[in-house]
């Protein structure tokens, strides 16, 4: 389980982050955009989170089966 390598810093720090989709491999596959911001401000990451996702709408799609 290498990825809790990346997101024990974030938590032992108190940096609050979200993961959003951000686009799609060559494939269709998604590819996340990980936001992280700065210690105990997790109103500016869900407002950044939001604001991102409704300028690239992406709800709709699925990669194929």
């Amino acid at each position: 389980m290498t990825y809790l390598a990346y997101t024990y810093p974030f938590n032992v720090t108190g940096q609050p982050a979200a993961s959003v989709p951000c686009g799609w491999t060559d494939d269709g596959l998604p590819v996340g955009l990980q936001i992280v911001g700065r210690r105990f401000d997790e109103a500016t990451v869900l407002r950044a989170a939001a604001a991102f996702e409704e300028a690239f709408p992406w709800a709709g799609r699925r990669p194929p089966i």
